[in-house]
């Protein structure tokens, strides 16, 4: 790339001379030239041509290549952008864009709102999450650090205004809290078409359904209905609580729920499975969960419906489950190696041990 000077007549005649920024190129075996972008007058430009030209051909600005310029050239403010790239893609790829689109009404549209639709700022909500995790409220500093742009590509910014201890505008932010609300009422739709499009794009094969539990507590009350006393995997049995249930197959969660902090595991099996056969469409498959899933109903009612089932059970006191091992300890036995690296592989026997279905 070089510098061309031109020369046009500017107001009153007068000639003027513009700096461009020409690219050659080779084209079918010849040369040509064209035009990057248009600099501006050479007057106003005169005192960076140097330091441009340094740019232009990659060599190194000194000390007294700068005392030639009356105002060397410096970034005022630089705004990280790649993060946001990659969240747009991955999302579009996902088809989480279109989906959204599909399920939000047209009224709340850009054109007959003024505001960001709903897809949009989802994607800002989530790639906040991924690059700089905080709450709605943080999320406007870290607008300000990031560019972060709609899909009409105009940045987004946070309304700044003092209110209290409050920075932020209170409008501008009750509309990333209605966002979530907004989430919510289409949560069962979007799971089934994220779960469609993820089948296609990655030929899942849905075999294997692992299901567990966790659970989440809160400082105050909590929401009626659902903040109840329970089990805390969190160590705060004090705290009312509920329950999450998050359903993976193939490596990828495609559904999620949200129970009674005071449910017992056990209890969400059946409903899980409910879910899977109504809204998935899915009819055999192997539940995997942990011994908190386990009971005798459960088990009936997985061999019942034709599931089959990998479960942990409690050996402690269990005198069927060392009857299992002790049965496996008499089977026949194959080598199995494990390790992490060649060498570190070893063989150990692996004991063929009843299936407790078919028992």
């Amino acid at each position: 790339m070089y510098l061309r000077t031109v020369r046009a007549k500017g107001a009153e005649g007068v000639e003027l001379e513009y700096i461009r920024l020409v690219e050659a190129y080779w084209e079918n075996g010849r040369s040509k030239q064209r035009v990057i972008a248009n600099l501006g007058r050479k007057d106003l430009l005169a005192p960076h041509l140097e330091s441009l030209i340094e740019l232009l051909g990659g060599t190194k600005q000194t000390k007294s290549s700068w005392a030639n310029c009356a105002e060397p050239i410096e970034a005022t403010q630089a705004a990280c952008w790649g993060p946001m790239l990659v969240a747009r893609w991955l999302w579009r790829e996902l088809g989480l864009e279109s989906i959204l689109d599909g399920l939000v009404p047209k009224a709340n549209s850009v054109q007959k709102t003024g505001r960001l639709p709903l897809a949009d700022r989802v994607l800002v909500l989530v790639a906040n999450r991924l690059c700089r995790p905080g709450s709605e409220h943080a999320l406007a500093q870290w607008l300000e650090s990031d560019f972060v742009c709609g899909r009409d590509g105009k940045r987004i910014l946070a309304h700044w205004k003092q209110q209290g201890r409050v920075r932020v505008d209170l409008n501008w932010l009750q509309e990333w809290y209605r966002t979530l609300d907004q989430l919510l009422a289409c949560k069962d739709r979007i799971e089934v078409e994220l779960f469609a499009r993820l089948r296609d794009l990655f030929h899942l094969q849905v075999e294997l359904v692992f299901y567990d539990l966790t659970s989440t507590y809160f400082e105050g009350r909590g929401p009626a209905g659902l903040a109840e006393f329970g089990y805390s995997r969190d160590g705060k049995p004090r705290n009312r609580q509920v329950q999450v249930g998050l359903v993976m197959i193939n490596g990828w969660p495609i559904a999620h729920q949200v129970f009674e902090g005071g449910l017992r595991d056990s209890a969400t099996v059946e409903m899980l499975l409910k879910d899977l056969q109504e809204r998935f469409g899915l009819g055999r498959v192997i539940f995997v969960g942990d011994r908190g899933m386990v009971t005798i109903q459960n088990l009936a009612m997985l061999r019942q419906r034709g599931h089959g089932y990998l479960v942990g059970l409690k050996r402690r006191r269990n005198e069927q489950v060392n009857g299992y091992i002790e049965a496996g300890a008499q089977s026949p036995s194959q080598e199995c190696p494990v390790g992490i690296s060649a060498g570190e592989k070893e063989k150990v026997p692996r004991k063929m041990v009843t299936e407790l279905a078919g028992e």
